[in-house]
């Protein structure tokens, strides 16, 4: 497909995306939050905290609800911003690209599973057992396996660090937004907060991106069409130097021109030029 092609293409799918990348942030902070918002928090003691969960299933299969709507979106949010990125880099392994869908339907997937398992042994558990330890543990163990929804996990986090750091790589998002990426990949498997304030704040983030909204400005790479690395830090601090000083008109600080007339300077010598491109001059 012709980089025109793409280009359109992309301007067409990118108000759609930014909505996609929006629900994923709300959903995906609200399946934290309806639970613990509309019931509180469960007692510690494990009979006593399925017996409060009967009580308040209706907020917990709410709960599952945004999870699983969140789980889809940044799916397809990830699945947009993979072809965005093989558009400017083909030898993308093509390998990634199923790992969104496997991770968001695989998550969706468990959720569902886990909720109604988990709501039946507990009904169980709550009207006709002895309301034990034992059976308090067989109540939560039973059903589906734990480690699927692991894999799961594992698969969505992958996807989102490994699209994070291509889409860095080719210029489609900034440093900021492409090691956010990363550490809310690791976020989703780690769990060091109890609620993703990280994931909803960087798919926001992706949102004012898609939207052409962000503070910075839209990255390069997505009007060009090509891969345009976003530049390290020390290369935005010198072009903001090399700026400053062609708007004085003056000449790089540790440069000596010995001669003042503009004749003596070279081409090489303009502000404005690559750091490569710039020469040293010396003291005759």
């Amino acid at each position: 497909m012709a980089t025109a092609e793409i280009l359109q293409a992309e301007a067409r799918q990118r108000p759609r995306m930014t909505v996609v990348a929006i629900v994923a942030a709300i959903f995906t902070l609200l399946g934290s939050l309806v639970a613990r918002i509309a019931a509180g928090s469960p007692p510690d003691n494990l009979p006593a905290a399925l017996l409060f969960y009967h009580d308040n299933q209706a907020s917990q299969y709410v709960s599952a609800a945004c999870s699983v709507i969140g789980a889809l979106a940044i799916a397809v949010v990830l699945d947009f911003l993979y072809r965005a990125t093989k558009a400017r880099n083909p030898e993308l392994p093509k390998q990634i690209r199923p790992l969104p869908w496997i991770g968001g339907i695989g998550v969706a997937i468990f959720t569902i599973a886990y909720q109604i398992v988990l709501g039946v042994n507990v009904a169980h558990f709550a009207t006709r057992g002895s309301q034990t330890y034992e059976e308090a543990r067989k109540a939560i163990d039973a059903g589906v396996p734990p480690l699927l929804g692991l894999v799961v996990q594992l698969a969505l986090a992958l996807a989102i660090v490994m699209i994070s750091i291509n889409a860095m790589r080719v210029g489609l998002l900034t440093r900021f937004l492409g090691y956010l990426g990363v550490i809310s990949g690791a976020l989703f498997v780690l769990m060091f907060v109890p609620i993703p304030i990280v994931q909803a704040y960087w798919l926001g983030a992706l949102a004012m991106l898609f939207a052409g909204r962000t503070p910075s400005g839209t990255p390069p790479a997505w009007q060009s069409g090509e891969a345009i690395p976003w530049p390290s830090s020390a290369e935005m601090r010198e072009q903001r130097v090399l700026a400053a000083e062609a708007r004085r008109g003056g000449t790089p600080a540790g440069d000596e021109v010995v001669e003042g007339s503009a004749a003596d300077v070279e081409s090489d010598d303009l502000p404005g030029l690559t750091p490569p491109q710039r020469k040293k001059r010396k003291r005759r």
